[in-house]
């Protein structure tokens, strides 16, 4: 069945959603450890960048149009794509070692596969 046959009571029913805000979970956690001096560059920046899955996610979910909805399903697509970009950074600084990296990566990727079906199923 596609995202677009079935009903959910609200965005939080999702999979993705709730994909994506576990990741954004985890990076608040993960990013409790990196340098203060990173606090208003790469800490903010893959902040806003885990926030903008989410908050897209469910903004996306919340329109009525499909071509409304893919358009935030599209930027929440390229957050995630910002947010693997972000957690490289981050390892390739030793802020993260690389089983949290790729872990972290990994995860991404399945819930960029997830958007990209639901934008898919909309768009067809």
């Amino acid at each position: 069945m596609s995202y677009r046959e079935k009903k959910y009571n609200d965005f939080r029913d999702m999979p993705v959603w709730q994909k994506a805000f576990a990741l954004l979970v985890e990076v608040y956690q993960t990013i409790k450890h990196f340098p203060a001096d990173e606090r208003f560059a790469l800490t903010d920046d893959l902040k806003r960048a885990a926030n903008s899955v989410v908050h897209n996610l469910a903004e996306g979910y919340g329109r009525y149009e499909p071509k409304d909805k893919t358009r935030f399903y599209k930027i929440a697509r390229g957050s995630a794509y910002e947010s693997m970009s972000q957690i490289l950074v981050a390892e390739s600084q030793q802020y993260l070692n690389s089983e949290i990296s790729e872990n972290l990566v990994k995860r991404y990727k399945e819930a960029i596969e997830e958007i990209n079906a639901l934008i898919f199923s909309l768009e067809k």
